[in-house]
Order: C-alpha cells, then structure tokens, then sequence
C-alpha cells in the first residue's frame, strides 16, 4: 500500500512540474506577443519611413549615375 502512495505523489509531483512548465511556458509566449504587437505598430512604422527616404536617395543618385554613363558613352562616339 505504501508503494502505491509514493507513485500517486510521484505521479501528481509531475503532474504539477509540467503545468509549472506550461504555465511559464505561456507566460514567455505572451510577452513575445507583446514584444511582437509593439515591433508591428510602432517600430516598422518608423522603418518604412526611414527606407522610404533611403529609396529616393538611392534613385536619385542612380539617375545621377545613369546620365554620367550616357554622358560618356556619348563623348566616345
């Protein structure tokens, strides 16, 4: 009878060890949720208008480029 004791309060020390598990478990879960909620609405907002001035940069140096390079090919002929 004692042996079967001991395995119920083996079995339910698990048992509480894996919902300790669990409920850690969604705790981190939840705060990736927060961090991932935050990263949408506020830091990518911010992001895209950073490359938005970063993409007309990068076209206007591109024309700048383009118009050098006809400017040379020109000059040969």
């Amino acid at each position: 009878m004692a042996l079967q004791t001991t395995e119920i309060y083996t079995s339910s020390s698990l048992e509480n060890d894996v919902l300790l598990e669990y409920e850690r478990l969604v705790s981190n879960i939840d705060r990736l949720n927060q961090t991932i909620t935050r990263l949408n609405t506020t830091d990518v907002l911010v992001l895209i208008d950073k490359l938005r001035a970063l993409e007309k940069k990068v076209g206007l140096v591109y024309t700048l480029f383009k118009a050098s390079v006809y400017s040379l090919v020109t000059a040969d002929q």
